[in-house]
């Protein structure tokens, strides 16, 4: 048995930011004052990437480069826009400017309003895949139902491919231009007809745009390396690729298709990394909008592909029309288990997110928990037993056995958290903001407030009043960052200290927030770089520490764990494992990217688990303070656990004891391990803590956390007295 002192900072004050906290007793002082306005302490902030854009309200950067020749002189009434960092520039008319000028760039007037009309001209970046120019606009053109007028134009010395009038909500014409592997589409919303001063404008942007448009060299993009394979368990990854589900291994670096069908939109991982769930869709005619949709499970071996839910036994159940459009917009594996909940899209009779469904993987079981009448959002607790559901009007529990069972029953009825408006949100953000740890309550936002709903049916408790949107909780539950609109910036990200300790978190993550790992680190994601934010930081400009650069701009992060991560370039379309140590590795070429799979509802291409092998604990004894032992008040004291490593993972530092729930009794919110503790070893765990000031009898509970943010083993419990 090796001792491992897993000892923190005593805190007696209310803890304001986001830290690392120390583990030698011998390094530990009183942590800050909080600080939240001008007195923060002192830190350099690290800058954001420039994006290396220019345009006729900025100067262009200071450099001793040579001018790119590719580039037109601007002539009278014209001037030049370059964007050197996607590899392109051209001349439009005086008295436009850039709008967020990047892969989906837009060119505007200077009084130019979002909500009146569209921009004038778009320019969007993609990777084409090896695909030419004809092979795009030959897709592109299986995907309409009309013909929207198809001819050449040569454009930079490239055969472009124009559609005159591509009809839908708004009328546009589209150029389509690949040069060096990429994709360039110039998108130009049609004036209406009558209009004379419209068309007018229109056309002299249309031929100023494509006589002049030009390609500049791209710089490279870092190499990719390979990282080294971390003691918490390698990485196991699936993706889609040409429609066929794909496996990639991080201990083998290979990959193996595991079903071929072509058809496959979307995937998800169970948590134990032994089965990929998957939906499989065919289009009814060209229009993307409708289509047949399957449900399928498959071994991570490839061994024993089976059929959930097949079209037309979902289209019987819903009573759907052979015209009428079926979706699997969600798909979520419960943990600890086999299980997989799923809502459907039903087009047109519904929208949204509709109803919600419970099937087993192992025995084929299934239920309906909600009918496909309600929009529904949902999250399944950290251990696996319950499920919560918000709908419009509601929100409540059910138990995952007995609905398999055939008993669908539901705790915590409509109107007992306080507030109005509705408790999901048509589609959009949830407004679960998820689970404690320990499975104990629901954090759920109605009106200003999240609340603490616990699943016994007690009263729901106010954890923060905030006036802001898209709010994300941190893992520890230590802090809520939310984006407060403003009239001029549009919208700027806060960081806020919770007043109320919750206790670590199962969170459901913002798409639209900052990226927060595992470890409760929150990164800023400014287009192709992902820097951490800097401790005790009240806005989200607040940057510190050395960035990853992902050297394209990306779609999307996946943590791994407090490490690791997975993302997808733009351009180009590559799945990648990345790491915090700046190494990265290219799992696949152009594997499908979010889609829209059905009713506008995005569809993942790719989901991961790091599962080499399995983690699990044992308490052995009580070292120190058995429960029951009476303190006086303010005291400091040391607790100590023996547990066992009863798992077949080695133990190491991204191993870490973190406080789950009740009273913390200013102990540390989470502390790693040192020495490595293998499969069968004994190890003490320590905690500094400090008796409640107050009289009466305070519990606390412990646990060990994997790297990848989920609990696991034995909760060690301790049990005091305050005269």
């Amino acid at each position: 048995m090796k001792p491992i002192n897993a000892i923190n900072c005593i805190d007696k004050y209310l803890f304001m930011g986001i830290t690392l906290v120390s583990l030698a007793l011998a390094s530990c002082s009183p942590e800050p004052t909080p600080i939240l306005t001008s007195e923060m302490p002192t830190h350099t902030p690290v800058s954001p990437t420039a994006t290396g854009l220019t345009g006729p309200t900025q100067q262009p950067p200071a450099s001793t480069a040579t001018p790119v020749p590719e580039c037109p002189s601007p002539t009278e009434g014209t001037q030049l826009m370059r964007n050197e960092r996607y590899g392109y520039c051209l001349l439009v008319p005086a008295g436009y400017v850039w709008d967020e000028p990047d892969l989906g760039a837009c060119i505007v007037t200077e009084d130019f309003v979002f909500w009146e009309s569209l921009c004038p001209l778009g320019i969007e970046i993609s990777d084409a895949a090896g695909r030419t120019t004809d092979e795009v606009a030959d897709e592109r053109l299986s995907q309409l139902p009309f013909d929207p007028g198809r001819s050449s134009l040569t454009i930079a010395g490239e055969e472009a491919v124009v559609f005159a009038d591509v009809g839908g909500q708004v009328s546009k014409r589209e150029v389509l231009i690949v040069h060096d592997d990429r994709m360039y589409a110039l998108v130009f919303p049609l004036p209406d007809p009558s209009d004379g001063s419209a068309v007018e404008q229109f056309e002299r942007l249309y031929s100023t745009v494509t006589d002049s448009f030009s390609f500049v060299p791209l710089a490279e993009s870092p190499a990719s390396v390979e990282p080294a394979q971390p003691g918490g368990g390698s990485a196991v990854v699936a993706y889609i690729q040409d429609g066929d589900v794909v496996v990639w291994e991080e201990a083998t670096r290979q990959s193996q298709t595991l079903f071929d069908s072509g058809d496959v939109i979307r995937v998800e991982l169970s948590d134990d990394g032994q089965l990929v769930a998957f939906v499989r869709r065919t289009l009814l005619g060209r229009d993307p909008r409708y289509g047949r949709s399957s449900l399928w499970v498959v071994e991570r071996d490839g061994g024993n592909p089976r059929e959930f839910v097949s079209d037309s036994q979902l289209r019987a159940r819903l009573g759907a029309t052979d015209d009428d459009d079926i979706g699997f917009p969600a798909l979520m594996w419960i943990p600890n288990g086999h299980r997989l909940l799923y809502n459907v899209t039903f087009f047109p009779p519904y929208l949204w997110e509709q109803g919600l469904y419970l099937v087993d993987a192992d025995t084929l079981g299934s239920a309906e928990l909600v009918p496909v009448e309600e929009v529904t959002d949902f999250a399944p607790s950290p251990d696996g037993e319950r499920i919560a559901v918000a709908t419009s009007t509601n929100l409540f529990f059910v138990l995952v056995d007995d609905s398999l069972a055939g008993d669908v029953g539901s705790t915590y009825p409509a109107g007992e958290v306080p507030g109005v408006g509705p408790y999901s949100s048509m589609g959009e953000v949830s407004s679960l903001r998820g689970w404690t740890q320990d499975s104990s309550a629901i954090l759920v936002r109605r009106g200003n407030t999240i609340w603490r709903v616990p699943v016994d049916g007690g009263a729901a408790q106010s954890v923060i009043t905030l006036r802001g949107d898209n709010e994300e909780l941190a893992p520890d539950g230590s802090t809520v960052t939310f984006v407060r609109r403003g009239a001029q910036s549009g919208g700027r990200r806060f960081v806020v200290p919770l007043p109320k300790d919750v206790g670590p978190l199962a969170v459901v993550p913002d798409p639209v927030g900052l990226s927060w790992s595992p470890g409760g680190t929150p990164f800023v994601i400014d287009r192709d770089v992902m820097t951490p934010l800097c401790a005790y930081a009240a806005q989200a400009i607040e940057v510190c520490g050395p960035p990853f650069n992902f050297g394209e701009p990306i779609r999307s992060v996946e943590w791994i764990d407090r490490e690791r991560f997975l993302y997808v370039t733009s351009l180009p379309n590559q799945l990648v494992l990345g790491s915090l140590d700046g190494t990265a590795t290219v799992i696949a070429e152009d594997p499908q990217a979010p889609t829209n799979a059905s009713a506008g509802t995005i569809a993942m291409g790719f989901a991961a688990v790091a599962s080499t092998c399995s983690d699990d604990s044992e308490f052995v004894s009580d070292v120190t303070v058995p429960d029951g032992t009476r303190f006086a008040p303010e005291t400091l004291f040391q607790k100590t656990w023996r547990v066992r490593n009863t798992g077949d993972c080695t133990w190491d530092a991204s191993y870490r004891l973190t406080f789950l729930s009740g009273d913390r009794m200013s102990g540390p919110r989470s502390a790693p391990l040192g020495e490595p503790v293998q499969p069968g070893e004994e190890v003490d765990l320590s905690v500094i803590l400090v008796a409640p000031a107050e009289s009466g009898t305070y519990q606390g509970q412990w646990q060990m956390f994997a790297p990848d943010g989920t609990p696991f083993g034995t909760r060690s419990y301790l049990v005091i007295q305050v005269p």
